[in-house]
C-alpha cells in the first residue's frame, strides 16, 4: 500500500505492464535496523494489543467470522515462511526495501490485533529476524543507488525504520543512516506527487528532520480528491493515488480521525468508493479491491452493499497457499521471486483490509464527528 511513484516510473505502471504481458494468455489478473530488541527487552516491551472492540453490527462479515479466522491464519503461515532479503531482491530487479516494508507492515497489523501475549511475542520474534537485514552495511546503499532506484526505495527506507520502531525495536543506528541521506531526500521532494509529499512530511516530523520547501505547503490540496476526478475516468494509477490519499489521512489505519479532508471531500470519497469497488470485483483484482475496502472501513461506510460485496469477494478469493492474486503465468520469468514481486503486496493489502473490517472496531460514518 505505501510505495512512492513519480509520473514516469511507478509501481502500478510496472504492474500494468506486467498484466499486459500476461493478458494474451487469457488470464484475468487481479490483481534492528541495525534492529534488535531494546536492551534488556522483556514482555513489557511488546506493545500491548488495543482493547477489543466489536465490529460494526451491519457488516456482512459477521456472518463469516469463521471464514475470516481461517484466511487470517492461513495468510499468517504464508508470511511466516517467506524470506525477504532486500539486497538480493534488488539484484533481481525487485524493490527490496519496499518488500521489507510490506512484510513488516503486515506484522504490525497482526500485532495491532493480537489479543494474547504469546502471539505478540511470536510477532516480535519474527520482526526481529526480519530486522537483521538492516544490520547489513550493504542494506544502507541509498547514496549509491541510481536516481530511479532512489525514487523507488526512499519512502520504503523511511517506512522500514518507522515500522521497526512501532514493532518495539531499536532504530537508533538506523536514524543515523537516515541523516546521511537527508540532502538527497530533500532534493527529490519536488518530484513527488501530492500524497507522497504528504507522507514524506509525516516521516520528516517523526524523525525530527527539517523539512525542505517542497514539504512546507499542503500537498494533498493538489491531490485527486481535491480535483474531483469522476470515478468513471479513473485509471488503476488514479485508484492507487485515491486510496493512498485516504491512507495518509488515517495513517494507514493507525489513526481513527483525520483532518485533511472536508465534509465535501468525504462525500466525494464515498461516492467514488462505491463506484470503484464493484469494478475491481468484476475485474477479479483483489489488490485494488483490498485497498478500496480499507478506505471504506476508515470512512465508516460499512452498511453499503459494495462493502459487503467486497468482503465476500476477498474471503472467497484466497489461494490454497494463503496468498491472494493470480500471477502464475509469470512464474517462468520470476521463479521463486514471484512471491516477492507481486504476491506479497496483494496478500498484504487484502489481509490488512480484512483485519480492519473484522477486528478494527471502526465507527460507522454516522458516528464520526465532522
Amino acid at each position: 500500500m505505501m510505495e512512492v511513484r513519480n509520473r514516469s516510473t511507478t509501481f502500478h505502471q510496472n504492474r500494468r505492464r506486467f498484466f499486459r504481458r500476461i493478458a494474451p494468455l487469457g488470464l484475468v489478473l487481479a490483481f534492528h535496523s541495525f534492529g534488535c530488541e531494546r536492551e534488556g527487552g522483556t514482555e513489557a516491551d511488546i506493545p500491548a494489543a488495543p482493547l477489543a472492540k466489536p465490529a460494526p453490527a451491519s457488516v456482512r462479515g459477521l456472518q463469516r467470522r469463521g471464514d475470516f479466522r481461517a484466511v487470517k491464519q492461513k495468510a499468517r503461515a504464508w508470511f511466516d515462511q517467506l524470506e525477504v532479503d532486500p539486497v538480493l531482491l534488488l539484484k533481481k530487479g525487485i524493490k527490496g526495501k519496499k518488500k521489507l516494508a510490506e512484510i513488516l507492515d503486515v506484522y504490525l497489523s497482526y500485532q495491532k490485533h493480537a489479543a494474547e501475549a504469546a502471539e505478540r511475542q511470536s510477532i516480535l520474534a519474527r520482526a526481529r529476524a526480519l530486522a537483521r537485514q538492516t544490520e547489513r552495511p550493504e542494506y544502507h546503499d541509498m547514496l549509491r543507488l541510481s536516481d530511479e532506484e532512489f525514487t523507488q526505495n526512499s519512502m520504503s527506507y523511511l517506512r522500514v525504520a518507522w515500522l521497526l520502531e512501532q514493532l518495539g525495536l531499536d532504530i537508533k543506528s538506523y536514524r543515523q543512516e537516515i541523516l546521511k541521506i537527508k540532502p538527497r531526500l530533500d532534493s527529490h521532494m519536488a518530484q513527488r506527487g501530492p500524497w507522497q509529499r504528504a507522507m514524506f512530511a509525516e516521516y520528516y516530523d517523526r524523525f525530527g528532520l527539517e523539512k525542505p520547501p517542497a514539504l512546507l505547503n499542503s500537498p494533498m490540496q493538489q491531490g485527486i480528491v481535491s480535483r474531483r476526478l469522476p470515478a468513471a475516468r479513473y485509471s488503476d494509477n488514479d485508484t492507487y493515488d485515491f486510496t493512498h490519499e485516504l491512507f495518509v489521512a488515517f495513517d494507514y489505519g493507525l489513526k481513527r480521525a483525520q483532518n485533511r479532508f472536508a465534509a465535501a471531500d468525504l462525500v466525494y470519497s464515498r461516492d467514488t468508493l462505491r463506484q470503484l469497488l464493484p469494478r475491481y470485483v468484476r475485474e477479479n483484482n483483489p489488490d485494488l479491491a483490498g485497498e478500496l475496502l480499507s478506505g471504506m472501513t476508515y470512512l465508516g461506510w460499512h452498511e453499503d452493499a459494495e462493502y459487503q460485496q467486497v468482503i465476500d469477494f476477498l474471503l472467497d478469493g484466497q489461494n490454497k497457499n494463503g496468498t491472494w492474486g493470480s500471477y502464475e503465468a509469470h512464474r517462468q520469468i520470476y521463479g521463486p521471486y514471484l512471491e516477492h514481486h507481486v504476491y506479497l503486496h496483494t496478500t498484504m493489502v487484502v489481509i490488512q483490509a480484512l483485519l480492519e473490517a473484522f477486528e478494527g472496531g471502526w465507527p460507522a460514518a454516522a458516528e464520526i464527528k465532522k
